[in-house]
């Protein structure tokens, strides 16, 4: 139990202390019942004090809680083993009328606009013209390549015509070409000038 372990770590050093002080008693006594000669040879003898260890402290603590969670655990398994009986709700003697809530009136529904339904319209009008656009660009693109093939089958009728061998007239020979001399004065040479680069001579070829 709680108190025979109490007693076990509590009464140890009470046991010690107690034997040691009869001890004390019985030097003291001889001491003085002995002569002046045995007298001097008997010494003071030292009192110890007791240690105010916080191991201890602790110790007494731990404990305590212990013994106290040990009852409270005896309590509970006792209040446990004899459960109490309880009593029957009141609606299984009398039946209880609930009180009914107030009647609400009747929602009135509305028309909720959506803005995903409003951002819906938009992008169909917004896909709308963008379908549109695409078919204006490929109208275009069809027109320009017919336009195109037609230009290139009218160039290419045009080099077909001009690409025909035809007769040349025969040229007069009854006034042939004469070269005239120029006028101009004959062009007279000059010698170049060149520019030369000085050179650098190293110290061997100086030497």
């Amino acid at each position: 139990s709680s108190s025979d372990l109490s007693y076990s770590i509590v009464g140890l050093p009470r046991r010690n202390r107690s034997s040691s002080g009869a001890r004390d008693e019985r030097q003291v006594r001889r001491c003085n019942s002995a002569g002046s000669s045995e007298r001097s040879s008997c010494r003071k003898a030292t009192m110890p004090h007791p240690f105010n260890l916080r191991t201890e402290r602790r110790g007494r603590v731990k404990e305590g809680n212990f013994v106290q969670m040990m009852r409270e655990m005896l309590l509970e398994e006792e209040r446990l083993r004899n459960p109490l009986a309880q009593a029957l709700p009141w609606t299984t003697e009398e039946p209880e009328n609930l009180a009914k809530p107030p009647t609400k009136e009747p929602t009135e529904p509305f028309d909720v606009v959506l803005h995903s339904a409003v951002r819906a319209v938009g992008r169909s009008k917004f896909d709308h013209q963008i379908a549109e656009r695409n078919i204006f660009l490929e109208r275009l693109e069809l027109e320009k390549e017919r336009q195109q093939k037609l230009d290139e089958e009218i160039e290419i009728k045009l080099l077909r015509k001009e690409q025909v061998p035809r007769a040349h007239p025969m040229p007069d020979f009854s006034k042939p070409f004469m070269p005239k001399r120029s006028v101009k004065p004959q062009t007279v040479p000059r010698e170049p000038r060149f520019h030369t680069r000085p050179t650098r001579h190293s110290p061997k070829t100086r030497s």
